[in-house]
C-alpha cells in the first residue's frame, strides 16, 4: 500500500488527546454491558481498539501532524469498528425492550451505555471522514472537498478556524437528540447517510425507552 504523505505540516495541528479520551470510555462503556447484551465476546472489542489505536499513537503521540495511507485506514477502521459493535448492541437492547420479560432497571441502563458509545462511534467517523481527517483539514490550501458546513466556516469571509474533535463530538450529541441537522450542515450523500443511520438509532431507542419507562411506572 503506498504511503500518503500531506503536502505541508499543519500550522495548527489538532491535539491527539481529546480522541484517546473518546476512545477510551467508549470501549469502557461497552465492557460494563450486562452479558447478556453482548452480541460478541466482551474481550473482542477492548483487544481490537487497542491494536489500531496503539500504532496511531505512534504515529502522532500528541499532535495530529503526520498522515499515511495505512494511518487513515486505521483511522477509519476503528471508527467503523466502534459504530458496527454498538449497532450490534443496539439490536440486542431493542430485542430486550420489546420482550415483556425484560428487567426493566438492567435494559434501560444498557439503553443509556449504547446511547452514549453511539454518540462517541459516530462522532469518530465523522471526524475521520469529514475532509479526509484531522491532518489534511488543516494543511494551508486544502483543496479536499468538506462532508460537513460549520457555522463558524459561513461567516462570508476567509477564516483559519477548523473543526476538532469535540466539534464533531457534539454534532453527533445534537444529531442523535434532534434527529436532523442543528447548526452544521452535511454537503455530501455519505454525509446524510450517517446522520440517517444516527438518527434512526437514536429516535429508536428513545422512543422504546420512554414507552418501556412508562409500562415500568405504571
Amino acid at each position: 500500500m503506498a504511503t500518503r504523505t500531506p503536502r505541508a505540516i499543519p500550522e495548527q495541528p489538532e491535539q491527539r488527546w481529546p480522541a484517546i479520551v473518546a476512545v477510551t470510555v467508549a470501549v469502557v462503556v461497552y465492557v460494563l454491558l450486562p452479558s447478556t447484551f453482548l452480541g460478541i465476546p466482551r474481550y473482542i472489542l477492548p483487544i481490537v481498539a487497542t491494536l489500531l489505536l496503539i500504532p496511531l499513537i505512534v504515529l502522532n503521540p500528541r499532535h495530529f501532524t503526520r498522515e499515511t495511507a495505512w494511518s487513515r485506514w486505521l483511522s477509519i477502521t476503528l471508527g467503523g469498528v466502534l459504530t458496527i459493535a454498538n449497532q450490534i448492541e443496539v439490536v440486542g437492547v431493542v430485542q430486550e425492550l420489546l420482550s415483556s420479560s425484560a428487567h426493566g432497571p438492567q435494559v434501560l441502563l444498557t439503553a443509556l451505555q449504547v446511547w452514549v458509545t453511539d454518540i462517541i462511534a459516530f462522532g469518530l467517523v465523522y471526524w475521520e471522514v469529514d475532509g479526509r481527517g484531522p491532518v489534511s483539514r488543516r494543511l494551508p490550501n486544502d483543496p479536499e472537498a468538506r462532508d460537513f458546513r460549520f457555522p463558524q466556516e459561513d461567516t462570508g469571509k476567509p477564516t483559519s478556524w477548523r473543526p476538532a474533535f469535540f466539534d464533531y463530538l457534539y454534532f453527533s450529541l445534537t444529531n442523535m437528540m434532534a434527529f436532523s441537522p442543528t447548526d452544521v450542515m452535511p454537503l455530501t450523500h455519505r454525509a446524510k447517510a450517517l446522520m440517517a443511520v444516527q438518527s434512526i438509532t437514536g429516535f429508536g431507542l428513545l422512543a422504546l425507552v420512554i414507552a418501556r419507562a412508562v409500562n415500568i411506572l405504571t
